[in-house]
């Protein structure tokens, strides 16, 4: 079996980024006048996709780009004190190993990713595509894979949201939805992905295994 071309998001499930995202959205919330993230429902939005997330925050539709702007900004700031998730960085050196192609997809910018896979040593990928759309993620991973010359059935994309198995499964590709991200386990299990990973060591087996 021919292995597949693996692609990988990034905030959620490489990098252990959540914390700080709900930080720079409440710091951003004043100003973009939308309702804070309150410590005690930070679990709940787990449950929640992209968009019932901003309609639960009452965020303005319009500002969304500017907010995210601001946000990759402010994300910036915090690099340094950012790390990959426990386990991964083993999982993606021992994937790199095998000789396998690997992509990141991120709506996080470029000069974010590339620092931070350069500040924990994580420089192993072939490319780094980032896309500003937040809500047709399919349409960003299918012009990745025409632009790159793939075939989608030789595409397994790797993601932690309810968004990245809605756009694969849009595409007709095998995803890989990994529960310690941004959406829970529940969540991501009621869009049927093709498998779901609890640890990045499952998610090595996985792939290794399947694909």
């Amino acid at each position: 079996m021919a292995q597949k071309i693996l692609i990988f998001d990034f905030d959620g499930t490489i990098a252990d980024s959540h914390s700080y995202i709900i930080k720079i959205a409440n710091q951003l919330a004043p100003e973009f006048k939308y309702n804070l993230i309150s410590s005690e429902e930070t679990n709940a939005l787990r449950n929640k996709s992209s968009k019932e997330i901003i309609q639960h925050l009452e965020v303005p539709l319009m500002k969304i780009p500017s907010i995210l702007t601001r946000a990759k900004k402010e994300f910036y700031k915090g690099l340094d004190t950012l790390k990959p998730f426990d386990g991964i960085k083993e999982t993606l050196l021992q994937l790199k190993e095998s000789n396998r192609s690997m992509g990141i997809l991120s709506s996080n910018s470029s000069e974010n990713v590339n620092q931070f896979l350069e500040n924990h040593d994580l420089k192993l990928f072939d490319f780094i595509h980032t896309t500003s759309k937040v809500w047709t993620k399919n349409t960003s991973l299918k012009k990745l894979v025409q632009k790159k010359g793939y075939l989608l059935e030789d595409i397994l994309y790797i993601g932690d949201e309810i968004r990245d198995i809605v756009a694969a499964n849009k595409l007709g590709i095998d995803i890989i939805a990994v529960g310690w991200g941004y959406n829970s386990e529940a969540a991501l299990s009621k869009h049927n992905p093709s498998h779901l990973a609890q640890t990045p060591e499952e998610l090595l087996e996985l792939c290794t295994k399947h694909y």
